[in-house]
């Protein structure tokens, strides 16, 4: 009995025959990956401030304010908007912001991925990601305005959520592993590189500004093609409300049901100013010289 002595208890590992040994945790092999994603994502939430308030401001002038109170209107909300944010300093800021929010955005993405092969492995990488992507944890309340579906890659959760049938996975993230939000920033940045491209870019190319760009370039586009140049406006005008709206939902919390109906709500009215918009900015009338003009930018 007197050899016997306290000693600190130490885990033992045993090999069981058909059971492959555990892997480690890549939180603890690779932390500075964990800490480069933490940073990259908060980067991202935080870098989309300025260009935020940019379209916000941009949003009321070429869409609010031409639909409820006239092109005209319109007119004079981007020419105080251009005081604003065509300032040098202003205008690079708005620029930086947008262009570190895409850049965090997708290093963010890639990064995930890259944690997902070295935590499951090659062959399992797929399975798991698409188990994460459908877990959902929902709290049920009194109220069926307090659900919360905390699985922010479903986006909206689609129609069913907000009638009670439940949300569903996002067809983005079954088939391309890409979560409703990320898919629409890809999109909005296609769209959104095209109409910053003959909006600032071309004019800046011909004249050396862009002083001539107002309601009336929209409305010569409109009417020299129509279905093609309304359909891509309503689609950049609804893909990036979608995108602005259901991100800042994410960097609030904000996944209640209450929550959703108000941002499908604000998406529907939004779409709806956006049509009466574009019909009341076509019938104005466009000088000759500046469709002379507005034909160079467009070809450019």
């Amino acid at each position: 009995m007197s050899e016997l002595h306290e000693v600190a208890p130490e885990p033992v590992q045993m090999a069981v025959p058909g059971i492959p040994p555990s892997l480690p945790s890549s939180g603890t092999t690779h932390p500075y990956l964990m800490k480069s994603i933490d940073f990259l994502r908060t980067t991202q939430q935080y870098s989309v401030i300025p260009f935020s308030a940019f379209s916000a401001l941009h949003v009321a002038s070429v869409v609010v304010g031409p639909a409820l109170f006239g092109p005209e209107v319109g007119n004079d909300m981007i020419s105080v908007g251009r005081e604003l944010y065509h300032v040098p300093l202003v205008e690079l800021g708005i620029l930086v912001s947008a262009c570190v929010h895409v850049v965090s955005g997708i290093a963010v993405n890639l990064l995930r991925q890259y944690y997902n092969y070295v935590k499951y492995g090659k062959a399992k990488r797929k399975k798991n990601q698409n188990r994460t992507k459908l877990e959902t944890a929902m709290k049920i309340t009194r109220s069926p305005n307090d659900v919360e579906v905390r699985d922010i890659d479903e986006g909206l959760g689609g129609i069913s959520s907000i009638v009670g049938a439940g949300s569903r996975p996002s067809i983005t993230s079954r088939f391309l592993g890409l979560s409703p939000l990320a898919f629409s920033g890809y999109v909005l940045l296609v769209l959104l590189g095209g109409h910053v491209y003959y909006e600032r870019v071309a004019p800046l190319l011909v004249d050396g500004d862009s002083s001539m760009i107002d309601m009336t370039y929209i409305a010569h586009g409109l009417q020299q093609k129509f279905w093609e140049a309304f359909t891509a406006l309503n689609l950049l005008v609804a893909t990036g409300c979608y995108h602005m709206l259901v991100g800042w939902n994410r960097y609030l919390r904000r996944f209640s049901l209450r929550a959703r109906k108000n941002t499908y709500l604000t998406l529907g009215v939004l779409s709806a100013l956006c049509c009466a918009s574009l019909l009341r900015v076509r019938n104005l009338d466009v000088f000759a010289a500046a469709a002379h003009r507005f034909d160079i930018y467009l070809a450019q």
